[in-house]
């Protein structure tokens, strides 16, 4: 009978994450193309398209330091795909998680490493000093939370029925070992 695949199964082929990476970086890009230069009113003072350059982070944190951004950016991917590696519990939420940080991360790094900035678009005028953002900010934003889901609330259930099987193992050989003398 066929296993039924949910969100709590783990499998181990990256092609669905890189999929999704390129997924995220190729309409990030995509949209940065199409609105750059250009505002468009889409529903006033709700949300708007306006074309802004950031030589920052959100918020304009570390504003003309692109530099340092893309040093953290290169650390911190490293860092991420070093974890992954290590990290053994992957299940399609985790990945689904994993490759929207990674594909938001590289798509805004693709703009500092070759224009110096980033170009941001979306503008939420309903809140007052919102920064503009983009699509890879969104990504990264939905992976970031639903990365933290799966650590708070899908890891635990999933550790819980890790240690019940392996206390069956180990009842199951005990009783084999019984058996045998």
């Amino acid at each position: 009978m066929k296993k039924k695949k949910n969100i709590f199964n783990v499998y181990g082929k990256g092609y669905k994450a890189i999929a999704i990476v390129i997924c995220v970086v190729f309409w990030d890009l995509l949209t940065k193309v199409l609105t750059d230069g250009f505002s468009v009113k889409i529903w006033p003072n709700v949300i708007n398209f306006v074309s802004v350059h950031n030589t920052g982070g959100a918020w304009s944190i570390l504003n003309q330091h692109t530099w340092i951004l893309i040093v953290l950016t290169f650390l911190f991917l490293i860092a991420f795909f070093t974890f992954n590696y290590f990290f053994k519990q992957r299940t399609t939420f985790y990945t689904i998680a994993f490759s929207l940080i990674v594909g938001g991360a590289i798509g805004n790094l693709i703009d500092r490493l070759f224009l110096g900035y980033v170009r941001d678009f979306i503008s939420l005028d309903l809140i007052p000093n919102f920064p503009v953002f983009n699509i890879a900010d969104i990504c990264l934003c939905v992976g970031v939370v639903l990365f933290c889901v799966f650590f708070i609330f899908i890891l635990p259930k999933l550790n819980k029925g890790f240690v019940k099987k392996e206390i069956k193992l180990k009842k199951s050989n005990a009783i084999k070992h019984i058996k045998k003398d």
